[in-house]
């Protein structure tokens, strides 16, 4: 059934006060927990709750009693043949008749700025979610790839002391070594931005999650670094 695929926003982005079922979640509730995004539409919704309490007890401002005591009756005063004057006291109730047959509309308009409001809130939530992961699968792609140009690097810079080491004994060309020099010098090259690239993406994930990576605590954290 289509009613069966509708979205649970609270397993999207699981509560803070939910234990996150891996370390990917535990990210996704620290981005939501932190970033100023995720506070900015949750007072939204917030506001919108709130405005909605007075709009429904607004057409009360316009309502207005009023009560006057015959004065003549305050003093015990009569009149000239002896009777007390009528009448004793004065009731009047003054509304707008607009803003109270016009409240049931306002209500509906409150509740739909609450619904706006919470399904802004359900679009931050798989928004923060979506990029929180993303930035995350980028920075381990990067920290992999760096830590094979690591192994490449040490590679090509033992042979490139062997292919020396042979050239200075008249074994190897002059050719030879020139060539294992420029590969060894590539591989450094590679290794240097391999690793801006591991620190351009751990600030991209810090920035999301509003903590630094060494400040990220979880038990998972060890195993998903590998």
């Amino acid at each position: 059934m289509l009613v069966a695929q509708q979205t649970d926003y609270e397993t999207m982005v699981l509560p803070v006060e939910n234990k996150a079922r891996d370390f990917r979640d535990y990210l996704v509730q620290l981005a939501w927990l932190n970033n100023p995004e995720s506070l900015i539409a949750q007072s939204e919704a917030k506001n919108a709750r709130d405005d909605n309490k007075n709009v429904r007890k607004e057409w009360l401002r316009d309502v207005q009693a009023t009560f006057n005591l015959n004065e003549a009756n305050l003093r015990g005063s009569t009149g000239s043949n002896g009777q007390v004057f009528f009448p004793r006291y004065n009731f009047g109730l003054n509304f707008n008749v607009y803003n109270i047959t016009s409240q049931k509309n306002k209500n509906k308009i409150g509740k739909r700025e609450i619904d706006i409001a919470e399904q802004k809130t359900n679009l931050q939530k798989l928004t923060l979610r979506t990029e929180a992961l993303t930035r995350y699968a980028k920075f381990k792609l990067a920290r992999n790839i760096y830590r094979q140009r690591v192994l490449a690097e040490q590679e090509v810079y033992a042979n490139y002391v062997l292919i020396k080491q042979l050239y200075e004994t008249d074994e190897k060309t002059f050719e030879e070594y020139t060539a294992s020099s420029n590969a060894y010098y590539t591989a450094q090259e590679s290794k240097l931005k391999a690793e801006t690239e591991v620190l351009t993406t751990q600030y991209a994930l810090e920035e999301i999650i509003g903590l630094k990576w060494e400040q990220v605590q979880h038990p998972e954290k060890e195993n998903e670094e590998k």
